[in-house]
């Protein structure tokens, strides 16, 4: 199993775009959004435009198919946030991701980066683990949402820094 990383290239533009419809439209169906929410590839290539005006974005490949990609966006004092980092659903849990972050922590090594954040949606367990798993260990900032449409509201609770809140 060979997996590697490279810089988008403009032949993967296209695939590129349709995997961000993936992530965005997983995020949704995690926070039961309702399906006029969801992202069209026209928003995704939208969304990738701007991305490569920001930062910088990684295809993931296994035996030279792309199967992921991870977006960087860097700032002022040598830090960076992972804004977003997706595998295609029938690639994970095969340690694409694990490896993409090793080549991310290389990345931002060479960079001189000396921090990096990350936002991740309380409900996506499987990505808190691995940010966990590979050093985000620090708590930097909490979002709290408050729900006008009481169907938005959630049922499960977690604790956080002595408070209880609804997991969103």
């Amino acid at each position: 199993m060979n997996i590697y990383i490279n810089e988008l290239s403009d032949n993967l533009f296209l695939i590129t775009v349709k995997m961000i419809t993936g992530l965005m439209n997983y995020h949704r169906k995690l926070n039961n959004a309702p399906k006029e929410y969801w992202q069209t590839d026209e928003q995704s290539q939208e969304t990738l435009r701007n991305w490569i005006e920001e930062g910088t974005v990684y295809n993931i490949f296994l035996d030279d198919e792309p199967v992921g990609f991870f977006y960087v966006r860097f700032g002022g004092q040598n830090v960076a946030w992972l804004e977003d980092l997706f595998i295609l659903e029938q690639h994970r849990d095969k340690g694409i991701g694990k490896y993409a972050m090793q080549k991310l922590d290389e990345l931002m090594i060479e960079k001189n980066v000396v921090a990096i954040f990350v936002d991740v949606i309380p409900r996506n367990t499987g990505a808190i683990k691995l940010y966990r798993d590979f050093g985000f260990n620090h708590l930097n900032l909490i979002q709290l949402r408050k729900n006008y449409d009481k169907i938005l509201d959630k049922d499960e609770d977690v604790e956080i820094l002595g408070f209880n809140f609804k997991k969103y």
